[in-house]
């Protein structure tokens, strides 16, 4: 952060746009960033104690008010600009200016123009959530995991898993073990299902939509969905059947992309430790938001997007051959094998090498991916003409058959 602020007044601080979206916003990096600037500098704590009494109180009085139409937001926001420049060239005191501030702060919050702020901090939130998850997870036994929000780690055994929560919030394991939540708060509570190498799971959420989570994923989910939207977190491969619920819609954000739905079936992959992300659409209809740019897709349609070339498209494609792993099984048609081995190598946890002969082989078949890793590459030595060799733990060299 390049603005020095240890000498603003509460004035300033009520016209900076940073010190407003982590009043109104908060993350822990903007906590952490104004409880060091008010170690550092009592004078500034004094002024952002003033600022920030005001700042509440306006959005107490506000909170009750009716938010004005959507079209009406860039008017008021040009009316409000333009009254405050004319108090400067006033040379107003201090609590007439502080006073027109608030009013304007007021006056942005019941037209819903924080919707600025919050957009602007999507991608943050994700990523801080996803860290502050990240650490607890403790997953050696390689099996998946549930965390629920008091840090209570639960082990479920089995390659396909199902987590299912019933109207009264019970969480329901493989069908037939109950765990009960913790007592609900009044701040958000959210749990985490981790998904390791060559497992898969599925969570039912008690209004009836299903999540299938595939090999190397974690999902992160509020315990209870919120009143006015539907929202998942996640990192990894997600196939996603959402009941339509028009007063809620359902969003799953990626570490780059939103995807908004009312009710429909569609794809979202995006891992962590790939460059690429897409979303493919099976039925209904969805919006996916980059970068402030909304993309609408049509069934059968794939959104990708290359975060190192920052470069998107939407192109045709046949969603059953993306949405297969879900039924335990991986196709493939006339396809290199350099991408049948990257795909192999991140649904079972594995690290194969191969020279650019191996790697320009095509072949066509499909992979039951309920079998082990060793039947699988049993297989593929009879699909295509090579020979596998393990060469260390979790590490396999291919080469063409001589």
């Amino acid at each position: 952060m390049d603005i020095n602020y240890t000498k603003y007044t509460a004035e300033e601080l009520l016209r900076d746009d940073y010190f407003l979206r982590s009043e109104l916003y908060p993350t822990t990096e903007s906590l952490a960033f104004w409880n060091s600037l008010r170690d550092k500098s009592p004078a500034l704590a004094a002024e952002m104690d003033v600022a920030r009494d005001m700042l509440h109180s306006v959005r107490q009085r506000c909170d009750t008010k009716k938010e004005l139409p959507h079209e009406s937001v860039e008017t008021l926001w040009k009316r409000i600009d333009r009254q405050n420049r004319q108090h400067d060239r006033r040379h107003v005191r201090y609590l007439r200016t502080a006073t027109g501030i608030a009013a304007s702060i007021c006056l942005l919050l019941a037209a819903g123009w924080y919707v600025r702020f919050a957009q602007q901090q999507d991608k943050t939130d994700y990523q801080a959530l996803m860290k502050s998850f990240e650490q607890r997870a403790d997953n050696e036994s390689g099996q998946v995991q549930l965390v629920l929000s008091g840090n209570r780690k639960i082990t479920i055994d089995g390659k396909d898993t199902q987590v299912d929560y019933n109207e009264s919030g019970q969480v329901n394991i493989n069908s037939g073990r109950i765990i009960e939540e913790e007592a609900k708060s009044e701040e958000p509570a959210y749990n985490q299902l981790i998904v390791p190498p060559g497992k898969r799971s599925t969570i039912t959420f008690n209004d009836g939509t299903r999540v299938w989570i595939n090999s190397g994923s974690r999902v992160v989910y509020p315990v209870a969905f919120d009143k006015k939207r539907r929202e998942l977190f996640v990192e990894g491969e997600i196939y996603l059947d959402v009941a339509k619920d028009e007063k809620r819609p359902f969003i799953v954000k990626t570490g780059n992309m939103d995807v908004k739905v009312l009710g429909t079936t569609f794809n979202v992959k995006a891992y962590g430790n790939e460059s690429g992300a897409e979303v493919v659409l099976v039925s209904g209809k969805v919006e996916v938001e980059l970068n402030g740019n909304r993309n609408v897709l049509a069934p059968n349609q794939m959104f990708s997007y290359n975060s190192l070339t920052s470069k998107s498209a939407i192109i045709p494609v046949d969603a059953a051959d993306y949405i297969a792993w879900k039924d335990g099984y991986y196709p493939f048609r006339q396809q290199q094998l350099s991408e049948v081995l990257r795909k192999l190598s991140g649904y079972y946890g594995v690290t194969f090498q191969w020279n650019e002969k191996v790697g320009s082989l095509t072949c066509s078949g499909k992979f039951d991916l309920k079998e082990d890793m060793d039947e699988v590459l049993c297989t593929l030595e009879k699909t295509a003409p090579i020979i596998i060799t393990k060469t260390g733990e979790n590490v396999y060299e291919i080469n063409v058959k001589p």
